[in-house]
């Protein structure tokens, strides 16, 4: 394997979540070693040393812009949505890197090697939301019976960061890249655009979106390549449980095992780990399971 760089990142309510991917990566018994660090939004001192104590590099890497800084007002763990798109700078050793939020946990290492296998051929690797699991991917709003207004979510972000209609129109129905999880080599031509565009949206657009918008605007403008890997690289869908393998699997035959799973959303779920969620097994009986990764 290619030298990976995995990071992940947060601020001090992510202490536990960070601490339970660490853990997860560290259960798939991986031949290689893998390059973990966690990006500074605000961590205490203590959870800082506690990780590095076990081996998780904690770096901050700054704001990487100053209009980032001067419009978060403070808010610290906005650094992360900025320096996501400078990874290649602020890990020049690495081949690949592969980017996983922090309220993410690994079941398999499944995701890793497809990850690896996209960004070796300088594209993009990246889950699309437009998929069997997230059916609404476009929301609209009727106006007056007929006229109809889109409103996906990079179209709408891109609306409010009052970029200029042609770039905006280009986003109509556009399925969203969700950067929660993505990859790619260290020399591909994506980061430059990624900044370019990440510079231009925070004149006037939100910073916690900014780095998505920016992928969107890379792919889909700039028409840089990409791959949209499997759902189960970055799993935000309904789980299914196969009590045979003892892992969560992708709610749709064939049912494969999902590799990352991703808490977006799950404000809950993110607040206590002990809380049980109900989903279905495989003979679509209700049962009750922990969705976080239990150490």
């Amino acid at each position: 394997m290619t030298r990976l760089q995995i990071v992940s990142g947060g601020d001090s309510k992510y202490f536990e979540l960070l601490d339970e991917l660490a853990c997860s990566i560290k259960a798939l018994n991986l031949d290689t070693k893998i390059n973990l660090t966690f990006l500074d939004g605000g961590l205490k001192e203590e959870q800082k040393k506690y990780f590095e104590k076990n081996s998780v590099q904690v770096l901050d890497p700054g704001w990487c812009s100053e209009i980032a800084e001067k419009r978060s007002r403070g808010r610290n763990f906005l650094k992360i949505n900025v320096a996501k798109l400078h990874l290649d700078k602020i890990f020049p050793k690495a081949d690949t890197i592969l980017w996983v939020d922090g309220d993410t946990w690994f079941q398999t290492s499944k995701a890793i090697d497809y990850f690896v296998s996209v960004a070796a051929k300088n594209k993009l690797g990246i889950v699309s939301q437009s998929s069997r699991n997230n059916i609404d991917t476009i929301i609209y709003k009727n106006w007056f019976g007929r006229l109809v207004e889109l409103r996906n979510i990079l179209y709408k972000n891109a609306i409010r960061s009052n970029l200029p209609k042609n770039l905006i129109n280009i986003l109509k129905a556009k399925s969203t890249l969700n950067a929660g999880a993505y990859a790619l080599k260290k020399d591909a031509p994506h980061w430059e655009r990624f900044r370019y565009w990440q510079q231009r949206i925070l004149k006037k657009g939100r910073v916690f979106t900014s780095d998505q918008l920016s992928m969107g605007l890379t792919i889909y403008h700039d028409s840089l390549p990409f791959e949209p890997l499997p759902d189960i690289c970055n799993y935000f869908g309904k789980l299914r449980w196969n009590a045979s393998i003892n892992k969560f699997v992708d709610f749709y035959v064939p049912n494969d095992p999902i590799s990352i799973i991703h808490l977006a959303a799950q404000d809950e779920i993110r607040e206590n780990k002990n809380l049980e969620h109900k989903l279905l097994d495989m003979n679509d009986t209700t049962v009750s399971k922990k969705i976080r990764f239990q150490k």
